[in-house]
């Protein structure tokens, strides 16, 4: 018996020294005072955090992304690339991509700025079955390659960001983190693999990502994204699309469709005269004037000011819109809103 207590104690204690990771893919949180690029860059994006809270580090890191429902990852950014360094100009961090390291980099004379270099599993490398950058799956495998303790990579942080484009018009998807066995995984520094704590969290619940604003905010929509998120986000900005905060679409807003509403039960024009009453009533209106009647953003159909110091909502190219798509029904306006610009 007495044996048997300080064998406990010593497997207590080791117990409590074995390392513990977790691995985050979580939903950036969009700001309201973004500026043009990161209103896009958060909107997204996936973070990709680790956290090892005991003494030991990782030496590597193996694993998988998925989501669904037609949403697709469309590029990869903010990862360390090369050797892990705390030198004057260095960054410590995970740098070493074993499947892009053998395709693309020169050891002898290493380019780890090389656009090629990034840390995806090539499409044909095992387990990888065509995944990458435009497809639903990705595989992230990094590791770090440093000399002295000065070097290390730090014990958390963020291994890289992932761009995600959504369907449309669905607005959320499933979201899953999983460890890639094919690769071994989470390899700590003694060469041990660990089974990490995985953590998917969107704005909605845990493993589903949805994005919060009617107003798509991907690629060619950035600019208009930050002007919707400036002006109180006006649910008729967002045309075809709805959330659960607008839940009733306003599909030719942008055409000059200012109270959503066909007129005439016959003809059942989009653009007419209680369009034109409602730009007439909002005319030369800056948006601190139109906060209390969020109706009259609706007449600002080119998402735009106008005037450098005026800065009117609604005004001469708004009404240039209006005149182009006078007296057209829905058939007649090409297409719906909003426009990709």
């Amino acid at each position: 018996m007495r044996k048997i207590i300080p064998l406990l104690i010593i497997l207590l204690l080791a117990a409590q020294a074995m390392a513990t990771v977790t691995i985050r893919a979580i939903q950036e949180v969009p700001s309201s005072s973004a500026g043009f690029y990161s209103a896009a860059r958060q909107c997204n994006v996936l973070d990709i955090n680790y956290t090892c809270d005991a003494g030991e580090r990782v030496r590597a890191f193996a694993v998988e992304v998925n989501i669904d429902n037609g949403f697709y990852f469309s590029g990869i950014g903010d990862y360390n690339f090369g050797e892990s360094s705390a030198l004057t100009g260095g960054k410590t961090g995970y740098g070493i991509f074993p499947g892009k390291f053998r395709d693309v980099i020169n050891p002898e004379n290493p380019d780890w700025a090389d656009s090629n270099y990034y840390p995806i599993a090539p499409a044909a490398d095992a387990d990888a079955d065509g995944s990458g950058i435009g497809t639903h799956r990705v595989i992230l495998e990094l590791g770090s390659l440093y000399s002295g303790d000065a070097n290390k990579p730090p014990a958390s942080g963020t291994l890289c960001r992932l761009w995600v484009i959504p369907p449309r018009p669905a607005m959320d998807c499933n979201l899953q983190i999983s460890v890639n066995t094919t690769r071994r995984g989470i390899v700590l520094e003694d060469g041990n693999q660990i089974t990490p704590t995985l953590v998917a969290r969107g704005l909605v619940s845990a493993g589903k990502v949805s994005f919060p604003e009617c107003f798509p905010c991907w690629d060619c929509y950035t600019i208009q994204y930050n002007e919707f998120v400036t002006v109180w986000k006006p649910c008729c900005w967002c045309g075809q699309y709805t959330s659960q905060a607008c839940p009733t679409p306003c599909p030719y807003q942008c055409k000059g469709d200012a109270d959503c509403k066909f007129e005439g039960s016959l003809a059942q024009y989009r653009v007419a005269s209680s369009d034109y009453a409602k730009l007439s009533q909002c005319w030369g209106k800056k948006a601190t004037q139109m906060r209390a009647d969020s109706l009259c953003m609706c007449a600002d159909f080119d998402h735009k000011f106008e005037g450098s110091l005026a800065k009117y909502r609604v005004s001469s190219s708004d009404y240039a819109i209006l005149l182009a798509n006078w007296g057209k029904k829905a058939t007649q306006l090409g297409g719906v809103c909003p426009n990709c610009n």
